[in-house]
């Protein structure tokens, strides 16, 4: 990343908090990240996703089934039923990863700060703002 960029970052980000946290109850910056790259990739697809739920989902069907019908869980243990099932899963997944290529989209920033609740206590926030290629912020999440 080239230090315009950076600087743009820098400034863009520090100009969202004057705008819409500064003027918070007991706000009080308390950092900020570096700037990180933000690459979508197969971990980001949501067919990926869905495939690794499923496999979660086997894996806690195993152990109701363990607990709430034992015969069950003991034939579908011999059988294969769940290692099966589960690598059926991964296969697809690894169909996905050979698929889908890494793509740079932009930059983030966590911002780390404190509010004041109405009792007076200091609450600990993080927001992530992210950024285009040329440091545009895009969005910002809580």
């Amino acid at each position: 990343m080239d230090e315009h960029i950076a600087a743009t970052i820098d400034s863009n980000a520090k100009n969202w908090v004057v705008k819409n946290l500064a003027d918070k109850p007991g706000y009080k910056s308390v950092n900020y990240s570096r700037i990180d790259s933000i690459v979508l990739s197969y971990r980001n697809d949501s067919a990926y996703i869905r495939l690794e739920d499923s496999i979660m989902q086997i894996e806690a069907l195993r152990f109701q089934e363990m607990g709430e019908n034992f015969k069950l869980f003991n034939e579908r243990k011999e059988s294969g039923y769940y290692e099966k099932k589960q690598a059926e899963y991964r296969k697809k997944q690894e169909r996905i990863k050979q698929k889908v290529e890494p793509n740079f989209i932009g930059y983030k920033v966590d911002h780390h700060f404190t509010v004041t609740d109405s009792s007076g206590a200091a609450l600990l926030n993080k927001y992530i703002l992210c950024f285009d290629k040329n440091g545009n912020l895009t969005r910002v999440i809580r």
